[in-house]
């Protein structure tokens, strides 16, 4: 009964910590990584126009 307790927990601790890394939610590792890439390439892209 333990390790089945273990088991969901793990389960559910998986899910949640995916769902923060990769959700779609603007508050995700994703989203927040992925504007900030789109930032810089912005950045660098402004940067090399002028040289």
């Amino acid at each position: 009964m333990k390790q089945l307790i273990i088991l969901a927990a793990s389960v559910l601790l998986g899910v949640y910590l995916f769902g923060l890394v990769a959700g779609g939610q603007e508050s995700s590792v994703y989203s927040s990584v992925k504007r900030l890439w789109s930032r810089e390439i912005s950045v660098h892209t402004l940067q090399d126009g002028r040289n």
